[in-house]
């Protein structure tokens, strides 16, 4: 969830939890298939390729999948996520490398 503020150009945002850090049950948590958790670990600058692209998700495509309450409230869950294009991540891996959407490259999202 997420409120579209003056200062900043989107709602949603993603994290990169490199500590492993265990996430409040207010995110929505993305893990990588097998093919993609094969490709991170051989090239480890690929980690901050892939939440580069996630962050520069258009805002309106964000919105576009998810929800808008009353006062400004937006919301996504992971089946909307799911749908967003993943187009530029799936061109990184030589096994994928076709246009994608974001559950073909990740597990199942927690809510």
């Amino acid at each position: 969830m997420g409120r579209n503020l003056a200062k900043r150009e989107k709602p949603f945002r993603f994290i990169f939890n490199r500590s492993q850090a265990t996430a409040a049950n207010v995110y929505l948590l993305l893990y990588p298939i097998p093919a993609l958790v094969k490709a991170l670990e051989t090239d480890p600058e690929l980690g901050r390729l892939v939440w580069k692209f996630l962050d520069s998700i258009p805002a309106e495509t964000l919105l576009g999948e998810g929800r808008v309450y009353g006062g400004g409230l937006y919301k996504m869950e992971p089946k909307e996520l799911a749908n967003v294009p993943a187009d530029a991540i799936a061109a990184l891996l030589p096994k994928i490398g076709r246009p994608a959407k974001q559950h073909e490259l990740f597990g199942k999202s927690a809510a």
